[in-house]
């Protein structure tokens, strides 16, 4: 994850940060983002961009992996681990699985939630607002 020293611009009175061309973004992939200090996953679900808290609440893993192939040691990890589920909107940790709404941030099941960010495609340019 690399340091902000992306451009920022204002769109609707907010200020947005530019962490990404939609190129950059593989769809079903997430990328980690440093913005003002705070770690961010950008997820591209189908053509649609959706920032989250890079971290899981559980036990802070590293949730623009989800969906990797090897994340932990070799006997702790297998092709199916973690990922996005376009159709519902959601990421699972690569860790443990608990499953994350993209839009609210919101863990069902254990009704946590991890922070949830706005972002704006403009141009083939993806911007964050933290």
């Amino acid at each position: 994850m690399s340091e902000s020293t992306n451009p920022t611009t204002t769109i609707d009175g907010d200020e947005y940060t530019k962490v990404a061309e939609t190129d950059d973004i593989d769809v079903g992939r997430g990328i980690a983002v440093d913005v003002d200090g705070i770690e961010v996953a950008v997820f591209n679900v189908d053509g649609d961009f959706y920032a989250i808290s890079n971290r899981c609440s559980h036990q802070h893993a590293p949730m623009c992996k989800a969906g990797e192939r090897k994340i932990n040691a070799d006997h702790t990890w297998t092709e199916s681990r973690g990922g996005v589920n376009a159709e519902d909107c959601t990421v699972s940790c690569p860790w443990h699985l608990w499953e994350w709404d993209l839009e609210t941030g919101e863990n069902e099941a254990s009704g946590q939630r991890i922070a949830t960010f706005d972002v704006t495609v403009r141009d083939g340019e993806v911007w964050v607002r933290v």
